[in-house]
């Protein structure tokens, strides 16, 4: 009976093993068999796979760190369509004023005639493409 129950977990779980290719190769260089099931140092096996998920995350995490160096808005909850953001803005107007008449006063604005083009057109979504 025992034989039979690790034989049916044994075969429910090689098909996670087949598509998990850094698993496979570990079992595969610890020397795992059907035959030593029962006596296979399954710590040394899973040291690997631990070991190789790892690694995987740290090349993840550098490209993850490379893009928000380059992108900080994506730091900032809201601000990942923001292209302006962090860039210089200028204002629509020249000057604005104030005047104060007895018990009135008056308050104006001067615009600029031509303003240029907004980092909306001009900005790529990834930062990291613009300095090449």
């Amino acid at each position: 009976m025992k034989y039979l129950i690790m034989t049916v977990l044994l075969s429910m779980s090689l098909p996670a093993w087949a598509n998990n290719t850094a698993t496979k190769a570990c079992l595969n260089q610890t020397g795992y068999s059907i035959e030593n099931f029962d006596t296979f140092d399954w710590n040394k096996a899973a040291a690997c796979a631990s070991k190789a998920r790892q690694e995987k995350r740290e090349v993840e995490l550098a490209e993850l760190r490379d893009f928000l160096k380059h992108n900080p808005r994506y730091r900032v909850p809201g601000q990942s369509l923001n292209r302006c953001w962090g860039k210089p803005r200028e204002m629509p107007f020249e000057s604005s004023y104030i005047k104060v008449t007895g018990n009135s006063f008056e308050a104006g604005v001067n615009y600029k005639d031509k303003l240029p083009a907004g980092c909306y057109e001009n900005a790529p979504w990834d930062n990291r493409d613009a300095k090449k």
